[in-house]
């Protein structure tokens, strides 16, 4: 999960758009990006608890007969993964943005694994202390620490780990762009392009085991965050990057339209087709409106907010899942309400979110990207460069 960092600037003219991309004013954050990220995790956290089948295991019964005015609305919560995927899209090329490889290797690691570990030792102390769940083993537990368990069939220790998987899919590709130099338009647009179009040739051939390789289900999504990237860059007069956003969006409404039948089977109701779609499109532009350099938060409560929301998304995806699956198990047993159960289950989540990112992720994300980034440049193994020098560019 990527966080946000600066505006993209437009070029003034339209034959800089073939040239490099233009220096982001210092300092302009997009608030708003943080906002819609940390709406994504809520999404998703109250799918998890309000609507999946898996759920019912805990409650008692089935979350649209639990929370029969929610559940209507939560039942599409699923839909907050292929927001993180746009998001991301838009995001990771935007810290990509004038770094090198070994400098965007080294901001992916620093923001990715010091909370991913930690979550894996607290889920660990949880299973011992709890039976549900899903009771990883020793080995198990010890193979998720390098985030690619999937890779090998074995069981993520919590639910939404597959999708970091799919993550560092696209940091791989975005990685091979900057090993051939700057992210121009045509690299970009084609990455947008071909990777989708090639996870769906490959599904469409039958070769399943190529198509989960190139994450075919989710790769539109990435695309049309690059697009929206692009035509922030560029400007909106860049047609390449039109018609390559045309034509991701029509993927994803392919894709969106598939995975909305898959989600009825899986929770046991119905999931509309066309709500979804409508809802992935408006994830789609709200991704576009709060990424405009024109939405400049100024109150401090309201920096103070979405910045805090932000920061807390990433632990707060990470390990919702099996706490607050044990919360609402102990409770639900010892006969509290599921109203005052889900409550308990959130607080308990973003409780935990809070010492991850205080306890774990300030002290030790900036070292573990400079020691990365330091590791990977050759020659600079003795440099020390300023810990606030690389926060500034901090991914």
């Amino acid at each position: 999960m990527a966080s946000t960092t600066t505006v993209p600037t437009p070029p003034s003219t339209t034959a800089a758009q073939s040239g490099p991309p233009p220096s982001p004013p210092p300092g302009a954050r997009l608030l708003a990006l943080d906002g819609l990220r940390f709406g994504a995790a809520a999404a998703v956290l109250l799918y998890h608890f309000t609507a999946t089948s898996t759920v019912a295991e805990y409650w008692g019964a089935s979350g649209a007969r639990e929370f029969p005015l929610l559940n209507p609305v939560s039942r599409y919560g699923w839909l907050g993964v292929e927001l993180f995927f746009v998001l991301s899209g838009f995001v990771i090329l935007l810290s990509a943005h004038g770094r090198t490889v070994a400098q965007f290797t080294g901001s992916r690691v620093g923001r990715l694994f010091p909370a991913y570990w930690a979550c894996i030792g607290a889920t660990a102390l949880l299973q011992a202390l709890w039976s549900g769940g899903r009771a990883p083993t020793l080995a198990q537990t010890l193979v998720n620490l390098t985030m690619v368990q999937d890779l090998f069939d074995v069981r993520s220790v919590q639910v939404v780990f597959w999708t970091l998987l799919v993550e560092l899919k696209f940091y791989l590709l975005v990685g091979l762009l900057l090993a051939f130099g700057e992210l121009t338009r045509v690299k970009v647009v084609a990455l947008a392009l071909a990777w989708p179009l090639a996870g769906l040739a490959v599904q469409e051939a039958g070769w399943r085991e190529a198509a989960n390789l190139l994450a075919a289900n989710y790769a539109p999504y990435f695309g049309v965050g690059m697009m929206l990237f692009l035509l922030r860059r560029d400007g909106l007069r860049d047609r390449l990057a039109w018609g390559g956003l045309l034509v991701t969006l029509a993927l994803c409404a392919y894709r969106v339209l598939d995975a909305a039948d898959a989600a009825s089977r899986l929770q046991g109701v119905p999931v509309s087709r066309s709500v979804s779609l409508a809802v992935m499109l408006a994830c789609v532009a709200a991704v576009w409106v709060s990424s405009s350099p024109a939405i400049v938060v100024r109150r401090p409560w309201l920096v103070a907010t979405l910045a805090t929301g932000g920061a807390l998304t990433y632990p707060l995806y990470l390990v919702h899942s099996q706490f607050g699956y044990a919360v609402i198990d102990r409770l639900t047993a010892d006969g509290v309400g599921p109203r005052v159960t889900l409550a308990v289950a959130v607080a308990a989540c973003v409780l935990l979110a809070v010492a991850i990112h205080r306890g774990v992720e300030r002290p030790t994300s900036t070292r573990l990207r400079r020691a990365v980034t330091q590791a990977l440049t050759p020659g600079t193994a003795r440099v020390r460069v300023p810990a606030r020098a690389l926060a500034e560019r901090a991914g």
